[in-house]
């Protein structure tokens, strides 16, 4: 189970470092079309998704009377299609300034180095601490790692439309 998520993890991690890594300086600050975040801000908010993972998978917490993966194939779908708009809650947005390329590149490749020995040190079918009201409160670790996976999937999806509309 955990290392099929791994895999999944690290392949959709990867590609977005390849994917912003792929852009000048100048494209990837960018807004490409109207009501559109940067390829920058799509890399900021993945990070801002991405960073305390580790913290939370660590966290001391209690075995639910459910499958452990129970809605993952609900966020898959969720965050898989491509034609609905979602909205991002408000601790997610990238703040709308100009970044640099190599530090956003750093801090995505930092949180992945921290997220992927999290899993593999932890009991992923125990619940997620998350404080009520959160998206995804109730979910266990291993939703918490599907939805990472299927969100860093959509928007790599969003950066490469970026890419294809700055060029």
């Amino acid at each position: 189970m955990s290392q099929q998520i791994i895999y999944e993890l690290e392949k959709a991690l990867g590609e977005t470092v390849a994917l912003l890594s792929s852009f000048n300086e100048k494209d990837i600050n960018t807004v490409p079309f109207k009501d559109s975040w940067t390829a920058a801000q799509v890399g900021r908010h993945l990070f801002k998704a991405e960073d305390g993972i580790d913290t939370l998978l660590f966290a001391s917490t209690k075995p639910v009377e459910r499958p452990p993966d129970a809605n993952a194939e609900s966020l898959k779908n969720i965050l898989l299609d491509f034609d609905k708009k979602l909205e991002s809650p408000d601790f997610l947005i990238p703040e709308n300034k100009q970044y640099d390329k190599k530090q956003l590149l750093v801090s995505l490749k930092e949180a992945k180095q921290k997220i992927i020995p999290a899993i593999q040190a932890n009991d992923l079918t125990n619940s997620a601490p998350l404080p009520e009201g959160h998206p995804l409160a109730g979910s266990t670790k291993l939703e918490i790692l599907h939805f990472l996976v299927y969100h860093t999937m959509r928007h790599n999806h969003q950066i490469r439309k970026i890419k294809e509309a700055v060029n």
